[in-house]
């Protein structure tokens, strides 16, 4: 039960960090958005080791670890945040629907992996389902969608190795690592971009309220849970996650912003459901654990 929930949290987390990046890299400059993100993530996430009576370690492995997560995430989130300026916040989440492709490519090539026939089926279904959803065509310029695949070449592969990096390591202390690393690289962007401090009282709540939103749910809590699934899972079915957030996303922008769903909306939903469903058949038929645990 405990896997099923940590998948729910994740597609409610993907399913609305989209939008916040939209907001947030339309309200303040993308190098500020970034390091007050990652900033106020790692420090978080510092405060509950410490609370916790834990200490963050600091062998060989785990600066391996921290620096793969780190450099992968801050890498990824920059172009995301960079290419959300000209690319709409549904158009992000259906490439980052693509994640499973580019994850079997890197399990591959690493772990060596084959997925089972089930696996593909359900990864057709819900491939199917977001080109059923998007066959009007994708919105924005085509530098940002090219940027946004990058994004999720960057992510998929991060993912990969850090299942082979992160055994042994807790969640908490995988996510504090990458973070930090992640507010050092984007506090270096920032200085480097020359973006002035900005003044307090201008400041966009709607866009800090998004930062905030990104860097303690988003980041703090959704990384540190993706990190344990990652361990625990393997990375192709933690990515299948992916799936289910562009149609999740659909129904968030319908209920706070009055967008239209259309059938055709409606029937890569179903689609994207179906695959989710037949990637967990041998679990329902076989006495497995969720999400492929042993």
């Amino acid at each position: 039960m405990r896997y099923w929930l940590a998948g729910l949290l994740l597609i409610g987390v993907w399913s609305t960090t989209a939008l916040a990046i939209n907001w947030s890299v339309h309200g303040l400059p993308v190098p500020l958005a970034l390091v007050g993100r990652f900033a106020l993530a790692a420090l978080a996430c510092w405060l509950s080791l410490r609370v916790s009576g834990r200490e963050l370690p600091m062998h060989a492995a785990a600066r391996r670890a921290y620096l793969v997560g780190g450099l992968g995430t801050s890498l990824s989130m920059a172009c995301t945040y960079w290419a959300s300026r000209s690319v709409s916040s549904g158009t992000v989440a259906v490439l980052f629907g693509l994640i499973p492709f580019s994850t079997a490519l890197f399990t591959h090539w690493w772990l060596h992996e084959k997925p089972a026939a089930r696996e593909l089926i359900g990864v057709a279904l819900g491939v199917a389902g977001l080109s059923t959803i998007f066959a009007h065509g994708f919105g924005g310029a085509a530098l940002g969608l090219a940027v946004t695949l990058l994004a999720v070449l960057l992510q998929s592969a991060a993912a990969v190795r850090l299942k082979i990096d992160s055994q042994g390591l807790s969640a908490l202390a995988v996510n504090t690592g990458a973070l930090l690393v992640c507010a050092t690289l984007t506090g270096v962007f920032w200085l480097l971009s020359g973006a002035p401090l900005p003044d307090v009282r201008a400041l966009p709540w709607r866009a800090v309220g998004a930062v905030a939103y990104l860097a303690l749910v988003g980041s703090a809590l959704g990384f540190s849970v993706y990190y344990w699934m990652i361990r625990e899972c393997r990375p192709a079915q933690v990515a299948l996650l992916s799936l289910a957030s562009p149609a999740a996303a659909l129904w968030l922008g319908k209920a706070l912003n009055a967008e239209l769903v259309t059938p055709a909306m409606l029937a890569g939903t179903a689609l994207i459901i179906a695959g989710l469903v037949v990637h967990q058949l041998r679990w329902r038929q076989g006495g497995d654990t969720p999400l492929g645990l042993g």
